[in-house]
């Protein structure tokens, strides 16, 4: 009687098996990758609104914790100084280039915003550099950019 009946079809040589296996675990490899890429940019849109709409709010404890921690003391004492004098009337996200590794992220953001009892309402452009570190999107650098300097007309990569 043959070894193999109804019960146990013919599956095929060992090797077919083996190369069956290492197709799977590529296509799984290769879906794990993309995940993963996926999910640091989705944390990276949800830090970096998260604290752009903690400052235009004047939360300002909130959006320190997207500063990292050794600078936190220092942006909180800060940022509580400039919102005493200042009100933010709206925050735009006009640009996000993420970096190829997919740990760095430039992004631009508008500021419009009046000081005092100044009616006028002011309207700046403010790089912020953010880095992936710890396993989350902190927010490394900030600066003030002149419109001309950047084209920020384009939305560019917006995540």
């Amino acid at each position: 009687m043959s070894r193999h009946t109804l019960r146990t079809p013919i599956r095929g040589t060992t090797r077919q098996r083996c190369l069956r296996l290492a197709s799977v675990a590529l296509v799984v490899a290769s879906v794990a990758a993309c995940a993963g890429v996926q999910t640091r940019r989705t944390d990276l849109r949800d830090a970096v609104h998260s604290y752009n709409i903690a400052v235009r709010w004047g939360h300002v404890q909130k959006a320190s914790a997207f500063v990292p921690a050794k600078q936190r003391a220092e942006f909180v004492a800060r940022k509580r100084r400039a919102m005493a004098t200042m009100r933010i009337h709206e925050v735009v996200i006009r640009n996000v280039q993420v970096k190829a590794q997919q740990t760095q992220a430039d992004v631009l953001v508008q500021v419009s915003f009046s000081v005092g009892s100044d009616p006028t309402i002011r309207t700046h452009l403010v790089a912020q550099r953010w880095r992936y570190l710890s396993s989350q999107w902190l927010l490394t650098s900030r600066k003030r950019v002149e419109p001309n300097a950047l084209d920020s007309a384009k939305p560019g990569d917006l995540y």
